[in-house]
């Protein structure tokens, strides 16, 4: 795992640029050979010393003295390749250990020449070794090359051409030069080969750390993040002083249940798309994203990561919520538009045909009815008159505060003042089903509202009290102070209210209506226009009522602050 996670820190999150990283990798990869080679350089000096020299002892002193220092420089080198100094000029230490090598073969070469045959494939094997650990560095390849037919070009001029296998020496050297030279064509296309494989890996690195999409790797057992992009970390407020690497996938979630069933749907599918959940960054921000994920496992089906993209789409989210609004609204003013028809069409115009009927009663017959009768049609013309009067200004303050061109002007009011004013608007009316009307608010109970929005609401319940009361009854208007608000209630003991109409009132779009115990009939109008007018002022409405107990409605305003 360390291993690996060094792997992406270099290849995902590197700075090198890629004209220097051929030489950063080679120089990182040579280290290992390198070692290895200066390693079997000092073991084969050292048993070269112990047994080669008794082998060719007229020649031993200067046998010796050339394995000695091939095997002393040999250690050298071994031993800087462990240092700074060695990793960071690791091609130097291999041409100076290659030079020591070729020296010190040469040494036996020209002192034993019959030994060239089995010394110089020796050599051979040893500079086409290095070529290979060397085979990313064309300019390397060449001069390793060269090592190679000054190696041959020498062993050629000092020793019998006889025992080359070609007829002469210059078809040995054309010849050598012909493999040097088809060396050399095979390491550049391998070098080309390498460069595009690089260009590839730079290209799928910029893609992944470009990318507008939050790209990441994390393992699937521990939920430990392997890598991730640039976008990743600005999506999570992670900076660069983070181990992002050490941070559970798992902690971004805000709900861990939602990471659980992305773990159970890709256990199932080996992948998901469009996943929908609520994340939560580093500074504790809160955002929604879109996740696509895949699992990646190796040869034996062992699942070992999870890759895949997030997107934030909090603002599509935000969108989706306000257009969802926006649709609300839109139906609610759908349902006002037809609730203000059906008003216009049937409540509105029905008072205008009784006016037109009288009238035109009047109008005809006029010589043949009496002083009395005359009297009583022009009674029965103003009542249809006033009710269809009030009904407009409903309809025009309904129309008013939906479009809010309703002024609402706030200020202290006596509330008891307010009710008595309206109660001798209706005195006459409840005298004449012997109701009695009863005002219990306290005289000092003032309140913080607009006056004609209150007094609407007042005169709306008082209306409807008389109209469902029952002849004898009583109504009574209390008050309470409740914290910051006043608690106005509006109570009677007339029919009721049952608990599948309770659901109904204050809703526009719900049409609901109830004759009155007199007859009377209204347009449903007035309670929805309560209700707008109490929460208009910062208050609340309801009502607690069962069939044939009465009703209480209250409502809250705020009181005036001292």
């Amino acid at each position: 795992m360390k291993i690996l996670k060094r792997f992406y820190r270099n290849i995902m999150n590197t700075t090198v640029d890629r004209n220097n990283y051929f030489e950063e990798e080679n120089k990182r990869l040579i280290i290992l050979p390198l070692q290895i080679i200066a390693s079997l350089v000092v073991l084969a000096g050292a048993f070269a010393l112990m047994f080669e020299v008794t082998y060719f002892e007229q020649f031993s002193i200067k046998i010796y003295f050339g394995r000695l220092i091939a095997t002393f420089i040999g250690f050298v080198i071994l031993v800087i390749s462990n240092f700074d100094l060695g990793r960071k000029n690791p091609t130097l230490l291999i041409h100076v250990l290659l030079l020591t090598i070729i020296a010190s073969f040469a040494s036996i070469i020209i002192n034993i020449p019959q030994s060239i045959y089995i010394n110089s494939h020796l050599l051979a094997l040893v500079i086409f070794t290095a070529a290979l650990f060397l085979n990313w560095d064309l300019k390397n390849q060449i001069v390793v090359a060269i090592y190679y037919n000054l190696l041959f070009a020498s062993s050629i001029l000092v020793t019998d051409k006889s025992i080359y296998f070609l007829p002469s020496m210059y078809a040995s050297v054309i010849y050598v030069i012909l493999i040097s030279f088809l060396s050399i064509v095979a390491s550049s296309i391998n070098y080309k080969l390498r460069q595009k494989a690089i260009e590839k890996t730079f290209e799928a690195r910029d893609f992944f750390e470009h990318s507008t999409e939050a790209l990441f790797r994390c393992n699937i057992s521990t939920s430990n993040i392997v890598t991730i992009n640039q976008s990743f970390k600005l999506l999570y407020g992670i900076n660069d002083n983070n181990n992002s690497f050490d941070l559970p996938f798992r902690n971004l979630f805000t709900n861990k249940k939602e990471y659980d069933e992305l773990i159970d749907i890709l256990k199932s599918n080996n992948q998901v798309k469009g996943f929908i959940a609520k994340f939560r960054s580093l500074t504790n921000q809160h955002f929604f994203g879109s996740l696509n994920a895949r699992l990646l496992s190796d040869k034996k089906d062992k699942t070992l990561f999870m890759e895949g993209n997030i997107r934030d789409i909090t603002k599509e989210k935000l969108a989706d919520e306000k257009i969802q609004k926006y649709n609300e609204e839109l139906k609610i003013l759908n349902t006002s538009k037809d609730k203000f028809f059906s008003i216009v069409a049937h409540d509105l115009i029905s008072p205008f045909s009784a006016v037109i009927g009288y009238s035109e009663i009047l109008a005809e017959e006029y010589k043949d009815l009496d002083q009395e009768q005359v009297g009583q049609f022009a009674k029965d013309i103003n009542s249809v008159s006033q009710k269809a009067h009030n009904l407009l200004n409903e309809l025009l303050d309904w129309s008013r505060i939906q479009t809010g061109r309703m002024q609402y002007d706030p200020q202290s009011l006596n509330l008891k003042t307010i009710v008595e004013d309206l109660l001798i608007l209706y005195t006459e009316n409840a005298k004449k089903k012997r109701i009695e009307l009863n005002n219990t608010i306290d005289k000092t109970h003032r309140v913080f509202a607009d006056y004609k929005m209150i007094n609407t609401t007042i005169r709306n319940l008082i209306s409807n009290a008389i109209k469902f009361t029952y002849e004898g009854g009583q109504i009574v208007l209390s008050s309470e102070i409740e914290g910051n608000f006043l608690s106005v209630c509006v109570e009677d003991n007339g029919v009721g209210i049952s608990k599948e109409d309770l659901e109904k009132l204050f809703k526009i779009d719900v049409h609901h209506t109830q004759i009155g115990t007199g007859k009377e009939k209204g347009s449903g109008l007035g309670l929805i226009l309560c209700s707008e007018f109490v929460k208009k002022n910062g208050g609340a409405i309801s009502v607690e009522s069962e069939n044939g107990k009465g009703a209480k409605f209250r409502f809250t305003v705020p009181i005036p602050s001292e």
